[in-house]
């Protein structure tokens, strides 16, 4: 724990990227097997303790200090775990400086204790740490880190390892669970990749890029393919023997706020793997995003959500059919593969996003700037 509550104070005072980026890959190049594994899980947020939440440590922590004084200093310092750590009070006999239990020690802890056994369990634990591991400590059982290391970082630390792309450990990321030693073991060349088999994992997806301070006179219409940009976020759907998924572009698994699309995966019973935009949709019209929205914020969605906010897709591309990586094709051949399974399933609240004719760049500048008053973004 002493590791990994110096690796979290150094992060929370580093700015820069870059020596970010060098205190993780230090980190989880020095750290044993599985601690470094489980400090991985808790920068991705794959960590969670159902017996310990916030509404218990702040319990715990007025039983030793005066209510109101606990408040006044919770409100100046604005996160729990940091107050908790800062203003404990060790009970009589304690040292207050010996370390707390490893990282592995205290996540199967908490993953086997009778909810019953925990506050005096972690009342223990605070007691036999200096503010430091308690913070730590604390980090970890509430999952809210908030170091400025995302779980996109953590990824391009491990990459770095073994000179590797962060897409490289996204695209088997989904099919590993904590504490990932097949996934160290890989990157420090001790096994082969990790096999996400018929796992529901992400393919990282070609984002959009601005063209910018770009001679347009000198690019060959005929080369370039043109759709409206629709205004909802990009997702990425995956249907494979072993379930349903649907991610954001940067891998959050956000199905359970949209079961309406989960289902109509579930229903194409299809190995496949879909790009596209994630819309409300009523009929024909594209619901403002400001609808959408509702919907991200939520866990999981009421009837009358799923009722008056119906999801429903645009698709830009196919990256996998029946177990077929399709990415290495060239673009106007995935369009004729996705036009084709589309056809074929003729999936529910899924539309292909229309290709734009055009002739000339000048055309597309004149329907973009009428995009507005037709409802679309761009």
């Amino acid at each position: 724990m002493i590791e990994f509550a110096t690796l979290l104070e150094r992060l929370a005072f580093t700015p820069s990227r870059t020596m970010k980026l060098a205190l993780l890959k230090e980190y989880f190049t020095m750290a044993p097997d599985p601690d470094r594994g489980y400090a991985l899980a808790a920068m991705a947020g794959s960590l969670s303790f159902a017996a310990a939440k916030p509404a218990m440590l702040r319990a715990l922590a007025m039983e030793r200090i005066d209510p109101e004084l606990f408040a006044l200093s919770y409100d100046y310092v604005g996160d729990l775990a940091e107050t908790v750590a800062l203003i404990w009070r060790p009970e009589a006999g304690q040292s207050g400086d010996v370390p707390a239990p490893s990282l592995s020690e205290v996540v199967h802890t908490l993953e086997r204790l009778p909810k019953a056994e925990v506050p005096d369990v972690i009342r223990g634990w605070l007691d036999t740490c200096d503010a430091s591991s308690r913070y730590a400590l604390l980090k970890l059982i509430t999952g809210s880190l908030r170091v400025g290391a995302s779980a996109r970082l953590a990824k391009t630390a491990l990459a770095n390892i073994a000179s590797l792309s962060p897409d490289d450990i996204e695209e088997v990321w989904h099919g590993l669970e904590p504490p990932y030693e097949a996934l160290f073991a890989w990157i420090e060349g001790k096994a082969p990749k990790p096999d996400a088999k018929d796992a529901p994992v992400f393919c990282p997806p070609m984002l959009a890029q601005p063209l910018e301070n770009i001679d347009l006179t000198a690019l060959n219409p005929t080369d370039w393919r043109a759709e409206w940009k629709w205004d909802g976020i990009r997702v990425q759907l995956v249907s494979t023997a072993q379930g349903e998924r649907v991610y954001t572009r940067t891998a959050e698994d956000i199905g359970k706020a949209f079961p309406d699309i989960l289902a109509i995966m579930q229903d194409l019973g299809s190995n496949v793997v879909l790009d596209g935009e994630l819309l409300i949709v009523h009929g024909t019209t594209v619901a403002p995003f400001a609808d959408l929205q509702q919907r991200l914020n939520r866990k999981a969605p009421t009837a009358s959500m799923l009722r008056d906010m119906p999801a429903g897709i645009r698709l830009y591309d196919i990256l996998f059919e029946d177990g077929e990586d399709l990415r290495s094709l060239p673009f106007d051949t995935r369009r004729q593969r996705l036009e084709s399974w589309h056809a074929r399933l003729n999936p529910s609240r899924m539309i292909l996003s229309e290709l734009i004719p055009f002739t000339h760049f000048g055309d597309l500048a004149k329907l973009r700037d009428a995009a507005r008053s037709e409802g679309i973004e761009g």
